[in-house]
């Protein structure tokens, strides 16, 4: 007889307070909630009218104010995953030409030194700006449909190329901890869900 895996209800979210949240506790609340609406639980569950509703909330008061919810959060949480979501898709919209030559280099790099299996962890090939920030604005409207964990794991090799064709060495440390963040971030829902 084979036992039912019980999963975690997806967490719903008060909307009407989205905006205006100065207790700690209660943004930190907000915040896991909103997330889940885009990411849904480990087996891709979600409230679609909510999420929905959310998406429309967010084009009302700005997006901006709910990334700004989600940067306090941990790393390896849902807000946490999108907020540096967010922050990658803000940064492939403000320096496309800079971003384009970094992965490139990186590229370079990788396939004369340590390879791709270091850096893209069971991600077939290396995504490139467009289909990132592509992936990345269907999670942030609610109309991504694919796994999570491979948009996830997909940004993170990409970030981690574009760390191995920084000059700058301040630069490759951040994307280096970006790119481990997102890969534990996938490794977390993978396992049962980002809290």
């Amino acid at each position: 007889m084979s036992q039912r895996a019980f999963h975690r209800p997806v967490p719903l979210a008060d909307l009407d307070s989205v905006g205006a949240v100065d207790d700690p506790v209660a943004r930190s609340e907000t915040s896991h909630a909103t997330a889940a609406l885009l990411l849904g639980d480990a087996e891709g569950n979600r409230d679609e009218a909510a999420t929905r509703r959310f998406v429309e909330l967010a084009d009302d008061i700005g997006f901006e104010i709910i990334a700004e919810m989600w940067s306090a959060a941990p790393a390896v949480s849902a807000p946490g995953a999108l907020w540096r979501l967010y922050a990658l898709r803000q940064w492939i919209k403000s320096a496309p030409r800079e971003l384009a030559e970094m992965f490139s280099d990186g590229q370079r790099r990788v396939t004369e030194g340590i390879g791709y299996d270091e850096i893209l962890a069971g991600v077939e090939l290396p995504a490139g700006p467009d289909e990132v920030a592509h992936a990345i604005d269907e999670i942030l409207v609610g109309a991504f449909r694919g796994d999570v964990v491979i948009a996830l794991l997909r940004a993170s090799a990409f970030v981690g190329i574009c760390a191995a064709g920084a000059d700058d060495h301040d630069t490759a440390v951040r994307l280096r901890q970006l790119s481990q963040d997102l890969s534990d971030a996938a490794v977390a829902h993978r396992r049962g869900g980002l809290d």
